[in-house]
């Protein structure tokens, strides 16, 4: 009996030690970027020595793609975005949910992941770029799938994007704003997420109906690619 019980404490002290390199890591990554966060300064802040880095997540490297890995579960996952999308909900209430899980990522005390997220997206690192944007675009896929049924719009028409820009540009902007940078900037986050929420919900459902409002009627222009439009311009000219 003793022998598993050390075991289990055993099993116990190494997810802690686990949990406390990565979330150093989160931390370090998010405050000073990929390229400038070293295996050194994430052992000295978490009280570990480099070979524990290494047992547990095999290289500087593969804890960087852990971090990732947690980014994507703390700003609105996979699995809670297929949970909404699956519900017996309207779909109006359906892109209300996903809209307040984005708006409490936002307000959520822990900036680290929103600031990892946003250094991804905007300079992306060369252990995130193409795999974390993956997970990225499969959140706007059901965003947009959403959108699609709720406008009338089909997916692959671009008038759809412009549905998924509009409506996901104030919260993304939330989440790439540094708090301590946004309250220079802003009072927003000094309000309650539920009454700013309530407003963008507000402005974006009444946009979103006049636009597949003109849409249906045929009022909206086409879009062509700019290629083409530059194609165009040159053989008239």
């Amino acid at each position: 009996m003793l022998f598993f019980s050390r075991k289990k404490h055993s099993r116990e002290d190494g997810e802690a030690t686990r949990r406390q390199i990565l979330g150093t890591a989160v931390r370090l990554f998010a405050e000073h970027g990929y390229a400038d966060t070293t295996s050194k300064m994430i052992c000295r802040e978490a009280g570990v020595n480099i070979a524990a880095v290494n047992y547990y997540f095999g290289s500087r490297d593969d804890l960087y793609r852990a971090v990732l890995d947690d980014v994507h579960e703390h700003i609105v996952n996979e699995r809670e975005m297929e949970l909404i999308t699956s519900a017996e909900l309207s779909v109006e209430e359906k892109l209300e949910r996903v809209l307040d899980a984005y708006i409490a990522a936002a307000y959520d005390g822990q900036s680290w992941y929103a600031r990892i997220w946003a250094h991804e997206l905007i300079a992306p690192s060369p252990i995130g770029g193409v795999d974390f944007l993956t997970g990225t675009l499969s959140k706007e896929r059901s965003i947009g799938s959403l959108l699609s049924e709720f406008t009338g719009i089909p997916r692959e028409d671009p008038a759809l994007q412009s549905c998924i820009i509009t409506v996901m540009a104030p919260y993304l902007l939330m989440l790439c704003v540094q708090r301590d940078m946004a309250r220079a900037l802003t009072t927003v986050f000094e309000y309650r997420k539920e009454d700013v929420n309530r407003h963008f919900k507000l402005l974006l459902f009444e946009a979103l109906r006049a636009f597949a409002g003109s849409y249906a009627r045929g009022e909206l222009s086409a879009v062509a690619r700019r290629e083409e439009k530059e194609s165009e311009t040159e053989s008239r000219a």
